[in-house]
């Protein structure tokens, strides 16, 4: 019976101790999702000591608590470096097959030298310590300072520009705001792509170029906005995204948990279920409803202050196997398609291309009616704030070869984006506009709009005068990825779009040249010429330079280029 306490309070104390560490107000969570955490991580912590010691007493009672310490050490160690230090890191990188197992053993010595030693009364003291700390470090940010308009960003992941017509909630929002059809993502990555529409600054010049990338310090828009007193929150859907990269900073609450209950995917012991039970060791994503659950009440507890939101919906992102039942079972009886590797073995089996059509466009309808979920959090509020929906990339949907994915290319199907920002009042109505704007030019705008200050270091430049009836000149865009991202240090290829051309650069291939307005497509290719030579030269020197696409930091024969090719007028604007 001894025993059994001592592995319940040293269990529970554990628990606590780990809802101390992992609660945190940028959850967002109210006290009913706190009280429910914390007592989840007890009840795990202490069920799996008695457990372990139980077992122990079966063998050999004499060492209970030494087995049940070092297995519980061994335990939190290897997961923990599994899952913080090495979590996209392959099975068979020696960092994986050799640091957990030592990661384990150190835990393992560590905990039965010190564990079995501790005391009945300390540890209880330490455990209702830590559940006062869980409590007090989940409240949740109370109180906006800031007057004036509040901002709602939805990013409808990989929606292609042409995929919106016909849906309901974006009809609407066209029709009460201001399109843009020609919105060029600057790359057909999310984590890139979106860390450009918030800072203003293209991906060859931030350097993050792909997925999984640490962010470091960056500009995120959404800081000025906290500094000016605005309450500030993301609800985020897809793994690029989360916290654990730097997309926090400068948030009150970043919501990048993506199970069914608050807080349960942190918990040590289920990531260690996780290892076994999930294909890739964690859930990396979830869906409309699930994020809805989160991001819809936030929005209605917040409508009446001065807020900034930034919601992102993931499902449009293959596969696409959010259950639809009109489209029926998928067809497996054709002959094999070549689909993207990272889909699951199920899920690869399709063999209708009809079908995966269907069925991305059923997955855009799922996220039509999230947005307009979304919007109906705000209620009255909705004419206060500044709505902008767009996407950080679009989707192949066999243009070029490419089947259902996205990445590799910098083809228009994946660069093409919708774009509508709706302010009533301030942001014309029922607008459409044919002139070319980038994804950088999200963030610039936003703070005029809002009337804070905008740096003039920028790639993107403010659309705010254009959104109150001014007129709107065509910008250069760059859109960059990084070509075959699942090998070691992949080639970079790059795009220059504009003036009704676009000029490919690829390390992993020659020049192309397209001429957009005689051939949307991109099917003839029009280089090797001297006129594609004369572009990538200037695109190269842009590049290298490091300076904003059109601006006073490029030099003189770089701008002669640029205003010859038809990308800068005589003045030496966009």
């Amino acid at each position: 019976m001894a025993d059994f306490r001592w592995a319940l309070a040293v269990g529970g104390a554990a628990g606590a101790m780990e809802a101390a560490f992992r609660a945190s107000s940028s959850r967002g969570w109210e006290l009913g999702a706190t009280v429910g955490f914390v007592a989840t991580s007890v009840g795990l912590a202490a069920t799996f000591f008695c457990l372990a010691s139980l077992v122990g007493r079966a063998r050999r009672p004499a060492v209970a608590r030494i087995l049940a310490s070092a297995f519980a050490g061994a335990l939190v160690s290897a997961v923990t470096y599994r899952s913080e230090v090495v979590l996209n890191h392959f099975l068979r990188d020696p960092e994986v097959f050799l640091g957990v197992p030592l990661a384990a053993l150190f835990g393992g010595a560590l905990g039965a030298v010190i564990l079995p030693r501790l005391r009945l009364r300390p540890v209880l003291m330490t455990g209702g310590l830590c559940l006062f700390v869980a409590v007090i470090r989940a409240r949740p940010p109370r109180g906006a300072r800031a007057s004036g308009p509040s901002v709602l960003v939805i990013s409808m992941d990989t929606t292609r520009a042409d995929a919106v017509t016909g849906k309901p909630n974006w009809e609407r929002l066209a029709s009460e705001g201001t399109v843009f059809d020609q919105a060029v993502a600057a790359a057909p990555i999310t984590e890139p792509s979106h860390l450009a529409m918030f800072t203003g600054v293209a991906p060859f010049r931030s350097g993050v170029l792909s997925n999984g990338t640490a962010l470091g310090d960056q500009p995120l828009v959404w800081k000025r906005f906290r500094e000016a007193g605005y309450v500030t929150a993301g609800f985020v859907s897809g793994f690029p995204l989360h916290g654990r990269y730097g997309w926090s900073q400068g948030m009150d609450v970043w919501d990048d948990d993506f199970g069914r209950w608050p807080g349960l995917q942190s918990l040590t012991l289920v990531k260690a279920w996780n290892q076994v039970a999930v294909r890739e060791h964690a859930i990396r994503e979830r869906n409309a409803d699930r994020l809805l659950s989160r991001a819809a009440p936030w929005l209605a507890a917040h409508r009446d202050e001065a807020f900034f939101a930034f919601v992102h919906l993931y499902d449009a992102h293959g596969p696409y196997v959010s259950g639809h039942d009109s489209l029926g079972a998928a067809p497996t009886d054709g002959p094999p398609l070549a689909l993207p590797q990272f889909w699951p073995e199920a899920a690869r089996a399709t063999t209708s291309v009809a079908w995966l059509r269907a069925a991305y466009d059923a997955e855009v309808d799922t996220v039509d009616h999230a947005v307009g979920e979304l919007l109906a959090a705000l209620g009255e509020r909705l004419d206060q704030t500044i709505v902008v929906v767009t996407a950080d990339h679009g989707e192949n949907l066999t243009e070029h070869g490419v089947l259902f994915d996205h990445g590799d290319d910098l083809y228009d199907p994946a660069l093409l984006v919708p774009l509508v920002v709706r302010w009533p009042g301030h942001v014309m109505a029922a607008r459409r506009l044919d002139c070319q704007v980038g994804g950088v030019d999200l963030a610039p705008t936003l703070a005029e709009l809002a009337r804070l200050a905008v740096p003039e270091t920028l790639d993107g430049r403010s659309l705010a005068t254009v959104l109150t009836g001014g007129a709107c000149g065509a910008t250069p865009v760059v859109s960059s990825t990084t070509a075959g991202r699942f090998v070691e240090a992949p080639p970079v290829d790059h795009a220059l779009r504009g003036g009704g051309h676009k000029v490919l650069v690829k390390q992993s291939g020659p020049v192309e040249l397209y001429d957009l307005r005689a051939d949307p497509g991109e099917l003839q290719n029009l280089a090797p010429s001297a006129d594609a030579t004369a572009r990538a030269a200037v695109l190269s020197r842009l590049l290298l330079q490091g300076g904003p696409i059109a601006g006073a930091e490029m030099d003189a024969a770089t701008q002669a280029a640029l205003r010859e090719l038809g990308y800068l007028d005589a003045d030496g604007g966009p």
